[in-house]
């Protein structure tokens, strides 16, 4: 059907050029007409988010009317979604002049100037839509919204309040006001919005995720994976998703199911560090630590200075006996977190296996003198002077390990 579309907008351009070689009223029916065609074709490429297309349409339309302030008006609310801010604000700038300040032009604008980071202008947009149109949800949403991200939580959560008195069935309103609670720890709140959201609109994938991000938060897996699950069936495409799902099968124990979905995630997302790491931990937990190391070295190469892939580097190293290789990355993990104890232990511990008894013990006071009930501290210290044949200090560290003195 697009293709027999465009043939008929060629078709119609043909014509025109005919038709523009003489004066008269031919001349702006051809142009209304062509104008209809470009409208209708673009929202229909809108609508099935193909937003290139639906651009190229509209701009066409624009170029026959460029004072008409409802296409500027659509060809900003396209670029904004397809996250082109400077060619958003430009269009929305101009359907706000051309329209008379019309407050729905004024309310996208504000939106663009918010993407822009210009939240001081956004918010003196939507408070001009207020003032002509105080029953305006959309506005009351978007002001919410804006004070929010300025710190003022509680007078925006009561601009979320009035929207969604003055707009019920407003399911964005209901999920912005679940994220505002999830934010703030408040599980059982965000849970009752999102849930509210999902009463209107039951296949709506934004609640959908940040309903399985809930129950991931309160470590409920099963409801959690649950809704994560749905999300994906009705085709969220989101990193986030993804590794939250992943997560879910590794608590659940299914690891197979995790490793295939951080699989699917890195076809998609090929540089996301965070899933080449939870992919290189499943690996791990199922002993596979060459397969492991070669994920984290990926990611040492897009990241070189992450102190927690340093360290689990170092980890899979030390799984595969090479001991100096693991005290390296060990060292280098603990160069940018000094006072990371667990950093310092595992490096302690590598340094026992090897035989460098003198440079363990160094960390392991270091890390007793300021923590002296860790455990495994106290063990691995035991374990040097037993190796020492210093049975006295041996026996006394791992009394202190089991906390008997």
């Amino acid at each position: 059907m697009e293709g027999n579309v465009n043939i008929y907008i060629e078709f119609m351009f043909l014509v025109g050029n005919l038709w523009e070689r003489s004066k008269g009223m031919a001349v702006n029916f051809y142009k209304k007409l062509l104008k209809l065609v470009f409208i209708g074709t673009g929202t229909i490429r809108h609508w099935r988010g193909d937003y290139e297309k639906a651009v190229r349409t509209l701009e066409q339309a624009v170029h026959l009317e460029p004072n008409n302030p409802q296409l500027h008006w659509k060809l900003g609310c396209i670029y904004l979604k397809s996250q082109n801010i400077e060619k958003s604000l430009y269009h929305l700038e101009h359907a706000v002049k051309l329209g008379n300040r019309d407050p729905l032009y004024v309310l996208w604008l504000s939106n663009a100037q918010n993407f822009s980071g210009n939240i001081t202008v956004a918010s003196n947009l939507v408070e001009e839509v207020i003032e002509k149109l105080p029953d305006s949800a959309e506005a009351w949403y978007l002001k919410g919204k804006y004070l929010i991200e300025q710190g003022e939580k509680e007078e925006g959560l009561k601009c979320l309040d009035k929207s969604i008195e003055l707009d019920p069935r407003n399911i964005e309103v209901w999920n912005e006001i679940g994220c505002f609670y999830l934010a703030n720890n408040q599980t059982m709140l965000a849970l009752e919005s999102f849930r509210k959201g999902l009463e209107i609109k039951s296949k709506e994938t934004s609640l959908l995720f940040n309903l399985g991000l809930t129950y991931l938060k309160l470590e409920d897996y099963e409801h959690a994976l649950f809704y994560l699950e749905k999300a994906k069936k009705y085709n969220l495409k989101n990193v986030k998703l993804y590794n939250a799902l992943g997560l879910c099968y590794s608590k659940l124990n299914r690891l197979n199911l995790a490793e295939d979905i951080y699989q699917e995630t890195l076809k998609l997302f090929p540089e996301d560090v965070e899933s080449l790491s939870n992919l290189a931990a499943i690996k791990a937990q199922k002993g596979l630590y060459l397969q492991s190391l070669i994920l984290y070295e990926k990611i040492l190469k897009i990241d070189p200075y992450d102190s927690t892939i340093l360290n689990n580097t170092a980890w899979c190293l030390e799984k595969l006996n090479r001991l100096d290789e693991a005290i390296s990355y060990y060292y280098r993990a603990l160069a940018r977190e000094p006072e990371n104890s667990i950093f310092r232990l595992n490096l302690s511990e590598c340094l026992y296996k090897k035989g460098y008894f003198g440079e363990a013990i160094e960390h392991l006071e270091k890390i007793i003198s300021s923590e002296k009930e860790n455990s495994k501290a106290w063990q691995i210290l035991g374990n040097i002077y037993d190796s020492m044949k210093l049975h006295a200090k041996a026996v006394d560290c791992f009394n202190k390990a089991l906390g008997l003195e």
